[in-house]
């Protein structure tokens, strides 16, 4: 049986290396995109959380309104996000992920994982079940699978 902290070393190694493996890639496919980090900070997190009023942006990412509503212009420029009506105060603006955006956000995501498919394929089916078991509960014992997640 394995102690606890050995199993915790083993984690957090294991999320230390997903963690730089992924960052890696992310920043490499970023690099040869047209947004800055913070907008694709931004434009990930509509992803998940959006439609969302600016003012919830920027006080999620910690910028002034100014500095979130240019970041959303230039989104705006590009088709990635619109601004809409909020279906339950006409006079509230909510900022949501078009199409385009969407799809930079997926490709990103994939791109970044691609580093996934150089695990050795020595891995038995039997070690699979196991591995996709463990992470299946690591997910649920952190509440991320009630986090909304598109594929």
């Amino acid at each position: 049986m394995t102690s606890e902290p050995e199993f915790l070393e083993t984690v957090e190694n294991w999320a230390k290396l997903y963690f730089f493996q992924s960052l890696t890639n992310f920043f490499n496919s970023l690099k040869q995109s047209d947004l800055s980090l913070l907008q694709t900070y931004a434009l990930t997190y509509l992803f998940f959380k959006g439609p969302i009023k600016i003012s919830d942006l920027c006080q999620h990412m910690m910028v002034s309104p100014a500095a979130g509503s240019q970041m959303v212009d230039r989104l705006e420029k590009l088709e990635m996000v619109a601004r809409i009506a909020d279906p339950n105060d006409r006079r509230v603006r909510k900022v949501m992920v078009l199409e385009k955006g969407e799809r930079f956000v997926q490709e990103r995501f994939t791109l970044s994982q691609l580093w996934l498919s150089e695990i050795p394929t020595n891995i038995t089916p039997e070690q699979e079940t196991q591995i996709t078991n463990v992470l299946s509960i690591l997910i649920q014992s952190s509440g991320q699978d009630k986090q909304k997640h598109k594929e």
